[in-house]
């Protein structure tokens, strides 16, 4: 127990060297020639060297500009342990504001220095090419890493809600999205977008543990229009792991809601160019209403591998909200696979398909597993599309979506240990959670469970219920 305490505290507590700095409006005084260090005294923009632990804290506005965000307007994080960042911080959750609009643009919040954290702010990036949230190498040369994106609203956007780019040989490596909302962030029809959307990411070390982390968030009503791309739609998930090889590291998408999209609820696409191929993990996330959007896919589908190898899927809700939808008219599925192998592993899932058709794909050395359970509606309580996000009046994401919650809680008694669970306050063993993490200082309360807790500070084998871990 004393060692789980010191776990604890050294989550939450600011290390005593960290410095807090202040950033604001041009109108509110802000300026990169000022020194940052006192309200009176703010920074423009994020580009100023500081250390892992300090905090940029953003005064409230409305009147904040994308361009003071954007590629190299970051500045280099020192982190000698390499296990925290320096964060970008609203000051009051949902009171720092982008609004981009302008034809030309590229996107609004982009770190492109590795050890960044941002939270608490909500940007709406309505114009071509943009992205909410975007984590992008600074040039071709410099591979990033050590990204989080906690706490934070999209609230429209053209070309993907949150987002890894990849320029060259290099990209993005140890990148955590947790308690966002993504909603309606694939307006855009240059190319066919969704909501998370991790495209191509890029090893920067092939350690064991999870790499990328996407939990706790929800996202929905992000569709492709028709057309894009150049044709018909093909994406609009609400959260997509997508193009994942040639990168090897652990991937983990877990406890998100993900409704009323476009494309899938969850989809991975192209783990498999051979052994070793990302190991990949869904767990615990709820969908339900997706593949609204006509998309042309193989398998229509709440959740969806398409070429995924070494996937493993368990403990997951979904239920569809029509019989039929994507391009075909034909059955949505629960669960889809293409081109699958003994890798993947899709087993304790609940699942509910008002066509009656639960599972679609085969493949050599393929089978669903016996486990999952299909053909009982979960009963959600009110599972109807959410209005836009509107969470002034909260104290957090997790707080504002209450309701969403609620209503996508199943009344079905064998359901309700699948699918989203309310974030606990109590740490856990989680062999799956991103370890690095357990030493982030100023991390949000409430939107993960944090998985910190040795395996030898708890009773005799704990496990995770399900889960085979490779």
């Amino acid at each position: 127990m004393k060692l789980a305490l010191v776990i604890l505290f050294s989550t939450f507590v600011s290390p005593s060297w960290a410095t807090t700095y202040y950033l604001a409006t041009v109108a509110g005084g802000g300026s990169d020639s000022n020194n940052g260090t006192s309200p009176s005294t703010p920074w423009l923009s994020p580009n100023h060297a500081v250390n892992c632990g300090d905090v940029i804290l953003a005064a409230p506005s409305t009147a904040y500009v994308a361009t003071n965000f954007r590629p190299n307007m970051w500045g280099e994080v020192t982190c000698p342990a390499g296990n925290n960042v320096a964060w970008l911080k609203c000051v009051t959750f949902d009171a720092c504001k982008i609004v981009v609009s302008g034809v030309g643009a590229h996107n609004a919040m982009t770190p492109t220095q590795s050890y960044w954290g941002v939270q608490g702010w909500e940007i709406t990036a309505t114009a071509i090419s943009n992205q909410c949230f975007e984590a992008y190498p600074p040039n071709s040369n410099t591979q990033i890493h050590h990204i989080i994106f906690a706490n934070n609203i999209c609230n429209g956007a053209y070309s993907g809600s949150f987002a890894v780019g990849q320029s060259g040989s290099v990209g993005v490596d140890y990148l955590v999205i947790i308690g966002n909302i993504s909603y309606n962030g694939a307006q855009g029809n240059d190319e066919c977008y969704s909501g998370i959307d991790i495209t191509s990411p890029v090893n920067s070390d092939t350690l064991p543990g999870t790499h990328y982390y996407v939990a706790g968030n929800f996202s929905w009503g992000n569709v492709d229009p028709n057309p894009c791309g150049g044709g018909i739609p093909s994406d609009g998930q609400g959260i997509f792991f997508d193009t994942v090889s040639p990168y090897t590291g652990q991937m983990v998408i877990d406890n998100n809601i993900s409704v009323f999209n476009g494309g899938m609820g969850i989809k991975a696409l192209n783990n498999s160019t051979g052994a070793p191929n990302a190991k990949i993990y869904f767990r615990h996330n709820t969908t339900y209403g997706n593949d609204t959007g006509g998309i042309a896919t193989l398998a229509c589908s709440e959740i969806y591998l398409q070429s995924s190898l070494s996937t493993e899927v368990f403990l997951n809700l979904s239920a569809t909200g029509a019989a039929t939808g994507c391009r075909t008219g034909g059955p949505i599925y629960v669960l889809g696979v293409t081109s699958p192998d003994s890798t993947d592993i899709l087993h304790n899932n609940f699942g509910y398909s008002v066509a009656g058709s639960h599972t679609t794909g085969s493949g050599a050395g393929f089978a669903y597993d016996p486990s999952n359970t299909f053909g009982t509606n979960p009963n959600f309580a009110n599972p109807i599309e959410p209005s836009a996000p509107n969470c002034g009046s909260f104290a957090s994401v997790p707080a504002c979506m209450a309701t969403m919650v609620a209503n996508f809680t199943p009344t079905t008694a064998v359901a309700v240990l699948y699918g989203y669970q309310v974030p606990s306050t109590a740490q856990t063993n989680d062999p799956l959670f991103p370890q690095w993490l357990c030493n982030v200082t100023n991390l949000p309360a409430g939107l993960v469970t944090m998985g910190c807790l040795p395996q030898l500070s708890l009773p005799a084998a704990p496990t995770i219920t399900g889960v085979k871990v490779q």
